[in-house]
């Protein structure tokens, strides 16, 4: 499994094939969870998608995710993995929630790297890059950091703005800039949820993240559960592709950059069939 698929796996791609092996678990672990996955029997792990705290400092537009004060702690972390897991493919710091408020985040990663859940394939650090620069790069380099993951929904702040309340383009430049610096070797990767808001502006974020050295893109249409009690209901049926947009975006997309960087397009339906997986693998209620 690669870094493509670690996001968004071959089983639940187009075309893609086959799934992985049925006693790999694909999981998040966070303060959901974390209390009744210590309890499960030991498991190898296609990845594990870690989020240390459940708050972040973003609003987006559609965030479906509750939030809190809540945090697991280190030696909750240390507990789960040394009952439960025997080996690790990839390790995801950040999944659902900001990691880089949470202030004990290199550590936790140096932790992880010394221990049997050191991923054998994809360290992986999701974040929306706002506060990266606060962090010590040298613990990430030594803890085996290999792929950086910034959201970017548009490379031109109102769009920016609108649909991710709260953030600064010009900070996430920067701060992606400084890292690329600082950590040359490690894959940066753009990850872009696409609504009408964006679809029109998607060739500039290609274009501003070649400038930076990404070389990932990966652009998952936006989903709507209206169930959902946390979600902006009054702009997501707005904000909602009509049937054939998404495709004709990839088309156009891969028509202009094919060949300059490697792409990842996941529809709705997908993504959403995912979640479900993860929330099943992890134990996580059903909000």
């Amino acid at each position: 499994m690669r870094f493509l698929d670690f996001l968004f796996p071959k089983s639940l791609r187009p075309g893609r094939q086959p799934a992985p092996p049925a006693d790999e678990k694909d999981s998040q672990l966070n303060v959901y969870n974390y209390r009744e996955a210590i309890k499960e029997p030991p498991a190898h792990f296609s990845a594990i998608r870690f989020d240390p705290n459940n708050t972040c400092n973003l609003h987006c537009v559609y965030c479906h995710n509750p939030r809190s004060d809540e945090s697991v702690s280190a030696q909750e972390l240390m507990d789960f993995i040394d009952s439960r897991v025997l080996a690790v493919k990839h390790f995801q710091m950040g999944c659902i929630m900001e990691p880089t408020l949470d202030k004990r985040l290199t550590d936790l990663m140096l932790a992880v790297s010394k221990s049997r859940a050191k991923p054998t394939e994809t360290f992986m650090l999701q974040t929306n890059g706002l506060l990266l620069n606060k962090h010590d790069f040298g613990k990430m380099r030594e803890a085996g950091l290999t792929l950086l993951s910034v959201s970017v929904d548009a490379a031109e702040p109102d769009t920016q703005k609108e649909l991710r309340n709260g953030t600064s383009l010009d900070r996430v430049v920067r701060n992606v800039r400084a890292f690329r610096e600082a950590l040359p070797e490690v894959k940066v990767s753009f990850i872009t949820t696409v609504t009408t808001s964006n679809i029109a502006k998607v060739s500039g974020i290609v274009a501003l993240g070649l400038d930076l050295g990404v070389k990932q893109f990966v652009f998952r249409e936006v989903f709507y559960h209206p169930e959902n009690d946390i979600v902006d209901h009054a702009r997501m049926p707005g904000l909602l592709l009509k049937p054939g947009q998404f495709q004709g975006m990839r088309d156009e997309i891969l028509g202009a950059y094919e060949g300059q960087a490697e792409f990842i397009f996941a529809d709705s339906v997908s993504i959403s069939t995912y979640i479900e997986k993860i929330k099943t693998d992890s134990l996580i209620p059903k909000h």
